[in-house]
Protein backbone atom coordinates (compact mmCIF):
# COMPACT_ATOMS: atom_id res chain seq x y z
CA UNK A 1 0.00 0.00 0.00
CA UNK A 2 1.33 3.32 -1.23
CA UNK A 3 0.32 7.16 0.33
CA UNK A 4 -0.34 8.88 -3.19
CA UNK A 5 -1.85 11.85 -2.08
CA UNK A 6 -4.00 13.97 0.40
CA UNK A 7 -7.07 15.09 -0.83
CA UNK A 8 -6.98 19.03 -1.27
CA UNK A 9 -10.73 19.41 -2.82
CA UNK A 10 -13.59 17.03 -4.27
CA UNK A 11 -15.49 18.07 -7.24
CA UNK A 12 -18.76 16.42 -7.74
CA UNK A 13 -19.92 16.23 -11.23
CA UNK A 14 -23.21 14.85 -12.19
CA UNK A 15 -23.43 11.58 -14.65
CA UNK A 16 -19.70 10.80 -13.62
CA UNK A 17 -19.12 10.62 -10.11
CA UNK A 18 -16.65 12.56 -7.65
CA UNK A 19 -13.19 13.81 -8.83
CA UNK A 20 -9.94 14.06 -6.26
CA UNK A 21 -7.83 16.62 -6.46
CA UNK A 22 -4.73 16.69 -6.59
CA UNK A 23 -4.31 13.49 -8.19
CA UNK A 24 -1.48 10.72 -8.69
CA UNK A 25 1.47 12.32 -8.43
CA UNK A 26 3.30 12.80 -12.03
CA UNK A 27 6.60 11.46 -10.27
CA UNK A 28 5.54 8.62 -8.73
CA UNK A 29 7.65 6.12 -10.26
CA UNK A 30 4.86 3.79 -11.34
CA UNK A 31 2.28 3.46 -13.91
CA UNK A 32 -1.14 3.97 -12.14
CA UNK A 33 -3.86 3.28 -14.63
CA UNK A 34 -7.55 3.26 -14.85
CA UNK A 35 -9.47 0.55 -12.45
CA UNK A 36 -6.30 0.70 -9.91
CA UNK A 37 -7.45 -0.34 -6.28
CA UNK A 38 -7.49 2.37 -3.51
CA UNK A 39 -7.82 2.98 0.32
CA UNK A 40 -9.60 6.21 1.05
CA UNK A 41 -8.86 7.19 4.92
CA UNK A 42 -10.60 9.86 6.18
CA UNK A 43 -9.43 12.01 8.97
CA UNK A 44 -12.45 10.74 11.58
CA UNK A 45 -10.77 6.78 10.63
CA UNK A 46 -13.22 5.76 8.53
CA UNK A 47 -12.25 3.92 5.36
CA UNK A 48 -13.72 3.34 1.68
CA UNK A 49 -12.46 1.22 -0.85
CA UNK A 50 -12.60 2.17 -4.22
CA UNK A 51 -11.15 2.04 -7.76
CA UNK A 52 -9.93 4.55 -10.15
CA UNK A 53 -12.55 5.13 -12.92
CA UNK A 54 -10.72 7.85 -14.96
CA UNK A 55 -8.27 10.28 -15.15
CA UNK A 56 -9.69 14.16 -15.33
CA UNK A 57 -8.40 17.49 -17.22
CA UNK A 58 -8.66 20.27 -14.58
CA UNK A 59 -7.63 24.07 -15.42
CA UNK A 60 -6.85 25.42 -12.05
CA UNK A 61 -5.20 28.53 -13.42
CA UNK A 62 -1.54 26.91 -13.01
CA UNK A 63 0.78 23.96 -13.81
CA UNK A 64 -0.31 20.49 -12.04
CA UNK A 65 2.35 18.19 -11.04
CA UNK A 66 -0.82 15.73 -10.58
CA UNK A 67 -3.19 13.93 -12.48
CA UNK A 68 -6.99 14.40 -10.98
CA UNK A 69 -8.85 11.47 -11.66
CA UNK A 70 -12.81 9.95 -10.80
CA UNK A 71 -14.48 7.66 -8.92
CA UNK A 72 -17.54 5.46 -9.30
CA UNK A 73 -20.72 7.56 -9.10
CA UNK A 74 -21.55 4.99 -6.03
CA UNK A 75 -18.85 6.92 -3.73
CA UNK A 76 -20.71 10.33 -2.32
CA UNK A 77 -18.73 13.75 -1.89
CA UNK A 78 -19.58 13.17 2.07
CA UNK A 79 -17.28 10.13 2.36
CA UNK A 80 -14.10 12.15 0.63
CA UNK A 81 -13.40 15.15 3.22
CA UNK A 82 -10.61 17.22 2.43
CA UNK A 83 -7.86 15.96 4.23
CA UNK A 84 -8.18 12.20 3.83
CA UNK A 85 -5.37 10.26 2.19
CA UNK A 86 -5.58 7.88 -0.82
CA UNK A 87 -3.37 5.08 -0.56
CA UNK A 88 -2.58 2.72 -4.04
CA UNK A 89 -3.72 -0.89 -3.02
CA UNK A 90 -1.14 -3.78 -4.53
CA UNK A 91 -2.22 -6.90 -5.01
CA UNK A 92 -1.52 -8.31 -1.79
CA UNK A 93 -3.49 -5.79 -0.05
CA UNK A 94 -6.83 -6.28 -2.21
Amino acid sequence: MQLLFEIEDVFDIGGRGCVLVPGVPYQLGQNVKRCAQLLIIAPAGEETRTSIQGFEMINRGRPMNHAPFSVPRSVKKESLPVGSKVYLLDASDV
